[in-house]
């Protein structure tokens, strides 16, 4: 049973090591670096950062906690830079561990699908094996896992070869740390680089094309955000856009659709991220494509037979903790297929209605499931009740009492339907939800729940008591 992976980011290598552990006999083929984006450009790299910029914040409020700081703290980029690399190279190490203990067998180099049960790899340099850099080797397989991932967003009015001009790929390289920032974009990879540097002291302006922050959001979690940010020196425009950018010497002028003019050192460019499927040879094998994302099933089978796809190459909610449970489930769907014989095997898919969506901005945002608007447009007769952590005593005693606990609860049955957290730890309590919508616990068995105290996680329980008292359960 022979299984290939085109991909080595969390979905990838979660997929390979899975059906490695089912018995598979699998290859791995990876264009650069284990970990994807996720780990190399990502969300690891800029949660290190984020974990730097938000020591320098805390400094910076020292006098607030009773402390006296002769200054507040600088940063030191080529120490910081070096920090970064050291916690990815780490996280890159031990997969590559993980790889060689499983006995999956790593191929470096650009991989493209040729049909349904084969994969060509024209070798690189890095890692090749069994031939020369430049080679190209062709993989027989049983099933082929596709998790190419994602590639950032290009604006069309932004020339990205101007030397001012960054994705998210140089933001995270940590060349320098700019006086002045435009960034393009306030979903969440440009209010997380917004975060880090403001408090690097970067003077930073935001430029949203939307009417909020955090489009799509519940529209309390968005202007909590704004407001906070606002907070840090950050600058918005929302409801507009670059109309055009041009290097001016060693800064970069930014026209907007509202006739304003931008001129700072660096733009950066952060609209989000695309599914990277261009020059692959996926709609030449003849797979059903949308626009640039892999159509699949609920069972993450595409219409190739044999062949399935995950992670951010097929859109939907692209997150790294969502690709990598996608890339184990079609590892044993893969497995499944290929073992049963004469009956319909038993596929998994994903719930995504109970998969958390996590910001690491200042405060934190986490979000699991619908806001109240969005169910009551699918039809249920929801609730909403919301817990401010200003109540909460270890937010206090944190000093970190900005936020808010927002439970969505179906009336009568008392069933979970979402939760908006803005505020300290929201991307860890979330998660106590996020299990209690898994396993159908409702809001009045979440409310009799006994939480420590102090904790913050208490406005859970306090959001919880209220929508009780409100579903009527």
């Amino acid at each position: 049973m022979r299984i290939v992976v085109l991909g080595g980011g969390p979905g990838g290598h979660a997929a390979a090591f899975e059906a490695a552990r089912l018995g598979a006999e699998v290859v791995l083929v990876e264009k650069e670096r284990l970990g994807g984006t996720c780990l190399n450009w990502g969300c690891i790299p800029t949660k290190t950062i984020l974990r730097s910029a938000r020591i320098v914040s805390d400094t910076a409020r020292a006098a607030e906690f009773g402390l006296e700081l002769a200054d507040r703290a600088g940063v030191d980029v080529d120490r910081l830079k070096a920090r970064k690399e050291s916690v990815v190279d780490e996280l890159v190490a031990q997969v590559e561990s993980t790889a060689r203990r499983l006995k999956v067998r790593v191929l470096y180099g650009a991989g493209r699908l040729v049909g349904p049960n084969a994969v060509e790899v024209e070798l690189a340099a890095a890692g090749a094996e069994g031939g020369v850099a430049g080679d190209t080797e062709r993989l027989a397989a049983d099933a082929i896992i596709l998790a190419t991932g994602s590639v950032p967003v290009r604006l069309p009015a932004i020339d990205h070869d101007l030397p001012g001009v960054w994705t998210s790929d140089e933001a995270v390289s940590l060349s320098a740390i700019p006086d002045e920032i435009t960034i393009v974009g306030a979903g969440v990879i440009g209010l997380e680089f917004a975060c880090a540097y403001a408090a690097f002291g970067s003077k930073v302006t935001v430029v949203e094309i939307m009417e909020q922050v955090l489009p799509g959001n519940d529209r309390r979690v968005s202007k909590t955000i704004e407001t906070a940010l606002e907070g840090m020196g950050v600058e918005f425009f929302l409801g507009d856009a670059v109309e055009s950018v041009e290097q001016n010497g060693d800064r970069v002028r930014a026209l907007l659709r509202s006739g304003q003019t931008l001129e700072t050192e660096v733009v950066l460019s952060a609209p989000g991220r695309m599914p990277n499927s261009a020059g692959l040879g996926y709609a030449e094998a003849g797979i059903e494509m949308d626009r640039a994302a892999v159509k699949v099933d609920s069972y993450l089978r595409t219409s190739l037979e044999g062949v399935f796809a995950i992670g951010d190459l097929i859109g939907g909610m692209m997150l790294a903790h969502v690709a990598e449970e996608e890339g184990t489930l079609a590892a044993r769907n893969a497995v499944a297929e290929l073992r049963t014989v004469g009956a319909a095997p038993i596929l998994e898919s994903v719930r995504y209605e109970c998969v958390p969506a996590c910001v690491y901005t200042f405060p934190e945002v986490a979000v699991v499931g619908s806001a109240r608007d969005s169910a009551k447009e699918s039809g249920i007769d929801a609730v909403q009740a919301v817990a401010k952590f200003a109540a909460n005593g270890k937010a206090l005693g944190e000093g970190e009492a900005e936020g808010f606990v927002q439970l969505v609860a179906e009336k009568g049955t008392g069933r979970i339907v979402g939760c908006q957290i803005v505020g300290p730890h929201a991307v860890e309590i979330i998660h106590e939800v996020a299990v209690a919508m898994r396993q159908d616990i409702s809001v009045r068995e979440l409310a009799e729940t006994v939480h420590a105290h102090p904790t913050v996680s208490e406005v859970v329980k306090f959001a919880a008591v209220d929508a009780a008292a409100k579903c009527g359960c």
